[in-house]
């Protein structure tokens, strides 16, 4: 599949939060039965929307609050909350939290939500971190605690997010028909995908749709120029959620592999982003994977239950192979 993608790297924005010392929050969707298990069961299906860092943002009511944009962050661990909106609500302040960031390890207020809700996520007794919203880029994050146990279905061509209740099954559902699906392991709440080469290498990828563009670690970085004495790299200075600033090399990575599936010509930023060592992963070549390759796809199916993940060609391709 080769299609390029440009991006403004003025302006790169990373969401990457993992929590230590963080009490977990339950997710209560709508019950429903499966389909998979022969019974009819509508989507809980909300739109979506890309913002100008090119990141996917669902309107989100705190305490039955007016509706306003969060970002959908499948490579945070936690949901997070803009410190203005916040205090704007007049919310209880909760305890001191350990934040990770690309950038590295901080101490963070926090604020307890009684009710957090979309169309789709309903989630109560939430505790969440707060950061500055400048740095956000949106009135807070919807990490994972908010999707676990579900199939988040995200169709980039009509711009709907779908979170449908997952039940274990080794055969392919009826959304996945048509995809190509690939295993995965989980890792801290987040599913690794353990199938992806970069020129031979071995590469763990991490779906992160917080992320504007992908990022990858120095442990690939440093293989790929031992192959490639000519691989050069432009230096980048990206901001984290904190607003701290992280030194970066950019470049273009000719080809990625995952499971078959292969994407061209993708750009590529390389860092010592403390992400990787939240995740024991700074020492073996891995990606997060962002919304710049994400939404190269027609749709994206993440099943946390079954660790698998659905990857829909774009038309046009799909019928060129």
């Amino acid at each position: 599949m080769r299609r390029q993608e440009n991006v403004n790297m003025r302006r790169v924005a990373f969401g990457f939060i993992g929590l230590a010392f963080a009490s977990p929050a339950m997710a209560q969707g709508v019950p429903q039965t499966d389909t998979e298990a022969g019974v009819d069961v509508a989507p809980i299906t909300e739109q979506f929307n890309i913002d100008r860092s090119d990141r996917m943002t669902v309107q989100v009511r705190v305490n039955g609050s007016a509706p306003v944009p969060f970002i959908v962050d499948t490579g945070a661990e936690r949901t997070v909350i803009a410190n203005d909106f916040a205090r704007k609500l007049a919310l209880e302040a909760g305890p001191i939290l350990t934040l990770a960031t690309i950038s590295g390890r901080y101490q963070v207020n926090s604020f307890f939500i009684e009710s957090l809700s979309t169309a789709s996520v309903n989630l109560q007794g939430v505790e969440a971190p707060g950061l500055e919203r400048a740095n956000l880029g949106a009135y807070g994050l919807l990490g994972i605690d908010s999707l676990e146990d579900s199939r988040v279905h995200l169709d980039f061509t009509h711009q709907t997010m779908d979170v449908l209740p997952s039940k274990k099954t080794r055969t392919k559902t009826k959304l996945e028909n048509g995809m190509i699906v690939v295993q995965a392991r989980p890792k801290a709440g987040r599913m690794i995908l353990s199938t992806a080469k970069i020129d031979g290498i071995k590469v763990d990828i991490i779906l992160d749709t917080g992320a504007q563009s992908s990022m990858a670690n120095l442990a690939l970085r440093d293989k790929l120029r031992r192959r490639h004495r000519s691989f050069d790299f432009i230096p980048v200075k990206l901001r984290s959620v904190k607003g701290t600033i992280l030194n970066v090399d950019y470049t273009q990575i000719r080809e990625i592999d995952i499971g078959g599936l292969t994407i061209n010509d993708m750009p590529m930023t390389f860092a010592d982003n403390y992400a990787f060592a939240a995740l024991n992963l700074q020492d073996r070549p891995a990606i997060l994977l962002g919304m710049d390759a994400l939404k190269l796809f027609d749709r994206v199916l993440i099943d946390f239950s079954n660790r698998r993940v659905g990857f829909d060609l774009p038309k046009r391709v799909a019928q060129a192979q």
